[in-house]
């Protein structure tokens, strides 16, 4: 007899399941790409307005979006934690 525990994110529906867009995974690439450099938000914003992408006016959308990727990235790479407990073995005689 024995007990099989899994501890998963993965049966817990979660919007971060859902894949982006062509365009906003582009959007996403190219901030997370340039705050890799350590660009700060307010110069990763106006290079997006510059070349064209499709971003809010305010800068802190820019903010916004990388503390939304990061928790992503949380929340996709948990480690599924699983094994056996109370594992037992008897032998019964006839």
């Amino acid at each position: 007899m024995f007990e099989y525990t899994i501890t998963t994110h993965q049966l817990n529906l979660s919007n971060y399941f859902n894949t982006l867009s062509k365009d906003r995974l582009k959007l996403h690439n190219e901030i997370n790409k340039l705050h890799q450099k350590g660009w700060g938000y307010t110069k990763i914003h106006t290079h997006l307005i510059k070349n064209g992408f499709m971003i809010g006016k305010s800068r802190t959308t820019v903010d916004s979006i990388i503390k939304k990727i990061k928790k992503r990235e949380e929340f996709l790479n948990q480690p599924i934690i699983d094994g056996l407990r109370d594992f037992r073995v008897e032998w019964l005689k006839e």
